[in-house]
């Protein structure tokens, strides 16, 4: 079974060939994570963030990686907080929170979740969060046909 391909997203068009992307078409992940309209973080065991990346951050104000070494509870010291601070303590011993926040004027739904190391011990959180926009539709968003 072939695995999903990235291809043809933007050719460097300084170049006179045009061939070389300028996007590296090996690293889809990559695009992924920082294209997406989300915020995706990370932490350690103390709940300081190791990585802050996704296009949201953009919208925000901040850049790529912009937060690292941030205490979570110093990005978010106040008490309408302490929904967001509880699900990282969750996380750290193994279990798998959703969540919504409000940050910067926005709303956000968000999961949590233990980050593992290759030997499956609890190293941190790894979090995603999307814009809360229009109210969820009952059912699934697809079905098989």
């Amino acid at each position: 079974m072939k695995q999903w391909e990235l291809r043809g997203v933007t050719v460097d068009a300084g170049r006179p060939d045009g061939l070389r992307p300028s996007v590296d078409l090996l690293d889809p992940l990559r695009v992924l994570v920082n294209q997406a309209p989300a915020l995706f973080w990370t932490t350690d065991a103390e709940l300081v963030l190791t990585s802050s990346l996704g296009a949201e951050f953009d919208r925000l104000g901040l850049g790529a990686n912009q937060l690292v070494g941030t205490r979570l509870v110093e990005l978010f010291e106040s008490e309408q907080y302490a929904e967001l601070i509880d699900a990282h303590h969750r996380a750290l011993a193994g279990s798998s929170v959703h969540f919504e926040a409000r940050w910067a004027g926005q709303s956000f739904r968000a999961r949590v979740a233990p980050l593992r190391d290759l030997a499956e011990q609890i190293i941190g959180t790894i979090c995603v969060a999307v814009e809360k926009g229009q109210p969820e539709r009952e059912g699934p968003i697809w079905s098989e046909r």
